[in-house]
């Protein structure tokens, strides 16, 4: 996952100016200025359609890494009491001091922004009204494998529906994979970047690779898979993960890019849901968001893409329950479907039946215009030969 900072509010203008320049001009969905006209991602996952419906009420997502700078203008308010599990953020993780990798906080920002920075010019998450509980997990820089392990478990257990880790390892531990095994069996939507590696080896990261895990890769303003994403039989569902402009320590803003920065888009994705839905499990939000994903590679399962793009206010606006047992697969239903997309196509099919009926019965009627008119021409049978 790499980074870029910005320096203060000239920063933040300078940026704004930037990324204007380079994201397409079609920003209807997300046009209310300042740092937001910067959030290309809100505008691809069309965030102001999904908030008509949803903004997260109600939903707690952990986010397990570095520990979220709470006093971030952006997300005052949004960020619950959490708990360091590794020393090294504090007893209640509310603070983000470790500045080789501030990946919580980021993650916080696009999840639970609210924009309130410069009197509504700053950052907003995808799930505004959402909760985040930080979790820490590093010391010295680096995640502990064990720490998180406990910190899943401590999510499930205060309310967390929706988990967001904001960590990677080369190999699981087995506490680790129990925990990861008790957050889904406990009914939590949990999710990962599938890994920053494809160019260097592209072997499997954890606890992306775990099952029930959701591993998500990033994708550009184009559309097209970051080329470092991990890509393979793991991965599920992409999202933005290509110059995402966030949260970050010291009331300040990142862009950065990697599968890091793509997976708390899903996660505040499952929060929309979560909040619309709260009678649904967490397969059948997973479920709704393959769903609906717009896809971009091959059919069905792509090693790259997964299933495709998150589309929440898609989702959202497809109302239809997957089924509570099924487990994971294949999307059940077009990209498209929706009660008003299913009735417009049933109309269009009956329209289309009658149509035929009309062009077949008068095909019909000419043939027998056309049959008596020939008898009609035909000449007279020739029977000079009976003498």
């Amino acid at each position: 996952m790499s980074r870029h900072p910005f320096a203060g509010r000239a920063g933040a203008v300078i940026a704004v100016m930037t990324l204007a320049l380079a994201t397409p001009a079609a920003a209807s969905d997300s046009d209310s200025g300042g740092l937001h006209d910067s959030e290309w991602a809100l505008t691809a996952l069309k965030a102001e359609r999904a908030w008509k419906i949803s903004k997260g009420a109600g939903v707690t997502v952990a986010v397990i890494g570095t520990g979220v700078d709470a006093s971030h203008p952006d997300l005052r308010g949004r960020v619950v009491r959490g708990k360091d599990f590794a020393g090294g953020t504090g007893g209640y993780s509310t603070r983000d001091d470790d500045e080789t990798a501030e990946q919580a906080t980021h993650a916080a920002g696009i999840i639970a922004g609210t924009g309130r920075n410069y009197r509504g010019d700053g950052v907003y998450g995808l799930a505004p009204e959402a909760k985040v509980m930080p979790l820490g997990v590093y010391r010295d820089g680096k995640p502990l494998a064990d720490p998180t392990a406990k910190a899943i478990r401590h999510a499930v257990a205060n309310g967390a529906r929706v988990i967001d880790l904001a960590v990677s390892f080369k190999r699981p531990t087995p506490a680790l994979r129990a925990a990861v095994k008790y957050a889904v069996a406990k009914d939590a939507v949990v999710v990962a970047g599938a890994g920053d590696n494809g160019k260097i080896g592209n072997r499997p990261t954890y606890p992306a690779a775990l099952p029930g895990v959701v591993a998500v890769v990033a994708t550009d303003k184009k559309g097209a898979v970051w080329t470092s994403s991990h890509h393979g039989g793991k991965t599920l569902l992409a999202a933005p993960g290509v110059a995402i402009l966030t949260t970050s320590g010291n009331n300040d803003y990142w862009t950065g890019d990697g599968t890091g920065f793509a997976a708390p888009w899903v996660a505040a994705g499952a929060a929309l849901l979560r909040s619309e839905h709260p009678r649904w499990n967490a397969k059948q939000v997973v479920q709704k968001l393959i769903d609906t994903a717009d896809r971009k590679g091959s059919a069905g399962h792509d090693p790259r893409y997964g299933y495709g793009v998150i589309a929440p206010a898609k989702a959202l606006a497809d109302r239809a329950a997957p089924p509570a047992s099924a487990e994971l697969s294949a999307p059940r239903r077009h990209p498209d479907a929706s009660p008003a997309a299913s009735a417009s196509r049933a109309e269009g099919d009956e329209s289309a039946l009658v149509t035929i009926g009309v062009v077949a019965g008068v095909l019909v009627v000419l043939a027998v215009v056309a049959v008596v008119l020939i008898s009609r021409r035909r000449p007279p049978p020739d029977n000079s030969h009976n003498g």
